[in-house]
């Protein structure tokens, strides 16, 4: 059996493994419960999927992101370690293989969504699935105090039940104190091993910079900075306004944000690590699971609503070590907008309801079983029909996502529904009076399965092509010409944010989506805006770094050096001995001598400005008297 430092070097590449990592790994090899807290950019996903290798069996890893799970299982399978996951876009059947395939052993890792932990078929064959190791992977999500809250994460711990000598390991990279014991306290860790590696990023270099017309200071920083870079802002709009600006300024830049198309996003990104493209523009959609290690800058044309998102934003910066810079532009406008940005992400009690009815008119939804299709969702056009702000009605939904009544998925889908309409004998009919059509009749029961005949089943329209030999224009169009003769219910894939819903339509109660949490939740995001504040208004006395790690617990006893308050007072304190090092000078002079200072600043150009000031502080002082010209003598 190869040895952890083995499959790292086999596997990964590496010679070693980083601070902490090892020692993660050997706590977990002893079926020890785990707690790691590690900055982005700390290895995280190393510490459960090398022991995962280990292990003898299953490693079940819980994941909030549907694009970070499929980033870390494309990952491992082009490192030859078999992996899958399941999330709500999967059909019954196809749930059903991926959980057949592990219990058969043929997966080391399988990643899921909290959401699916609880679902009948999951909780079916966990037993069978010989599960080695639980990774939970953004803990946080467990905790109601954290920043994004998921309801989801608290059914984690009921696995506990079904797998008592499993060992569990949970990793987060931003967690504060609190959130830290909530984790502990809900996942029931078992006298748990809790690392935590120093929130201290020695090689980047925080700043702020106030500034009323921020979008040109950062065309003008990155034309005087070179090397790849990040600009986040807060909306779709100012994303691909900044990309249009440093374009304009002949500067390679593109947008990237969640209602693009994957196609779209995959190219953004993949330019973006070739160095095809120097920065990109994104909102927070926009590097969870991108490993990118030389970003040289990270700007922030608009400030997240908390320090949690700011670090992990600001730490996608200089991963290879090397220095980087992490820079907000503060404007005062935009603190005014992020304030009723925070008040509007938590809508009062009837706009919530309100905003649900109106959501269950927009797609007729009944009140019997919820519909299992995805609708494509265009907040504008509904805000204007529900005669609301768009920005209020997305925090609505988003709000009845957290608390299960929704599903919202922002970034487009690249999956199709399909539905026959037909009975297995009007197939069979079918196939005779359109044998063009028949091979892909059986094509889709093979693929899909007897679901297909009750329920819009999802699939991914691209993977078919190579096994049909067509093409996607050819397929989509025989499925509109299946779905115009009534054979099948057809929605193909949309370039939109889909909703589903979780629930049949009913009027709301205060129970249904926890309101009490949710004014717990709302005083919290104001509290995390309020520390948003102190950071950016601290006294220059403070070194950022270390107003970070605070916040995070972490008691730092030395500055970082590098921050713009301490920057500024080494600038300062040199200033200040070159003064003194100066006027010591000027009083060793021959008393009754005149000087010429021009003739004497020209010999020490590179101090010019100084030696000036000191010699008028000098003149102010009586230490030196003017005798015409430019010269000077002791008095």
């Amino acid at each position: 059996m190869l040895t952890p430092s083995e499959i790292l070097q086999n596997h990964w590449g590496y010679d070693s493994f980083r601070p902490l990592q090892a020692e993660i790994v050997d706590s977990i090899l002893d079926r020890q419960d785990t707690m790691a807290l590690m900055p982005t950019g700390g290895g995280k996903s190393i510490c459960f999927q090398v022991p995962g290798i280990v292990l003898p069996g299953l490693t079940l890893v819980i994941s909030p992101l549907i694009a970070l799970m499929r980033d870390q299982v494309d990952q491992l399978n082009r490192r030859q370690i078999p992996a899958t996951f399941i999330n709500s876009s999967d059909s019954f059947n196809g749930i059903d293989r991926k959980l057949q395939m592990a219990m058969d052993g043929r997966y080391k890792f399988l990643y899921v969504a909290p959401e699916r932990l609880g679902t009948e078929i999951f909780q079916a064959r966990l037993q069978a699935l010989n599960v080695s190791l639980v990774a939970i992977d953004e803990a946080h999500c467990i905790s109601q105090w954290g920043y994004d809250f998921r309801p989801a994460y608290l059914k984690i711990a009921e696995l506990r039940k079904k797998l008592p000598k499993v060992p569990f390991a949970a990793f987060t990279a931003t967690a504060t104190p609190e959130v830290k014991n909530d984790i502990l306290q809900k996942l029931e860790l078992k006298a748990p091993k809790v690392f935590q590696q120093s929130f201290r990023r020695s090689n980047l270099s925080y700043k702020v910079r106030k500034s009323e017309r921020v979008a040109d200071e950062i065309v003008d920083y990155i034309q005087r900075t070179s090397g790849a870079g990040i600009v986040y802002a807060r909306t779709r709009k100012g994303v691909k306004s900044m990309a249009d600006l440093l374009r304009k300024a002949g500067i390679t830049a593109a947008a990237y944000h969640g209602g693009m198309s994957n196609d779209e996003r995959n190219q953004v990104q993949g330019d973006w690590i070739s160095n095809k493209t120097r920065v990109v523009t994104a909102t927070n959609a926009f590097g969870m699971g991108i490993d990118k290690p030389d970003v040289r800058f990270v700007l922030h044309l608009n400030m997240p609503a908390d320090l949690e998102s700011y670090y992990q934003e600001a730490g996608r910066g200089g991963r290879d070590g090397k220095p980087s810079e992490a820079i907000c532009f503060l404007n005062e406008q935009d603190l005014s907008e992020l304030e009723t940005w925070v008040n509007d992400k938590y809508p009062a009690w009837e706009t919530l309801q309100n905003h649900f009815e109106l959501l269950c008119n927009a797609f007729s939804i009944s009140n019997d079983a919820p519909p299992s299709t995805a609708f494509p969702l265009d907040l504008q056009s509904l805000a204007a029909a529900g005669k609301t702000s768009p920005i209020v009605l997305h925090h609505s939904i988003r709000l009845l996502d957290q608390m299960g009544v929704l599903e919202l998925l922002e970034k487009p889908e690249d999956f199709g529904y399909l539905m026959l309409c037909v009975g297995p004998e009007d197939v069979l009919s079918y196939k005779k009076r359109y044998p063009d059509l028949a091979n892909l009749l059986d094509f889709m029961l093979r693929s899909l399965g007897g679901e297909v005949y009750s329920n819009a089943v999802p699939f991914l329209p691209s993977t078919w092509l190579k096994r049909l030999q067509t093409d996607l224009k050819t397929l989509n169009n025989q499925f509109d010409n299946l779905h115009r003769k009534g054979i099948i219910q057809y929605q193909a894939p949309v370039s939109v944010p889909t909703l589903r819903f979780l629930i049949p339509r009913q009027r709301l109660h205060k129970q249904i989506v926890g309101w009490d949490n949710i004014e717990v939740l709302k005083q919290k995001g104001l509290e995390r805006y309020q520390s948003i504040l102190n950071y950016l208004h601290a006294p220059s006395n403070q070194c950022r770094s270390q107003l970070l790690e605070q916040y995070f617990g972490e008691s730092a006893s030395t500055t970082c050096g590098m921050c713009d308050h301490c920057l500024a007072r080494q600038s300062s304190v040199s200033t200040s001995e070159l003064k003194s090092r100066i006027k010591k000078e000027i009083l060793g002079w021959n008393p009754g001598d005149a000087f010429n200072i021009d003739e004497w600043i020209g010999l020490n150009g590179e101090d010019r400005p100084v030696r000036l000031q000191v010699v008028r502080e000098m003149i102010d002082e009586g230490l030196l008297i003017r005798v015409g010209g430019f010269h000077v003598k002791k008095a």
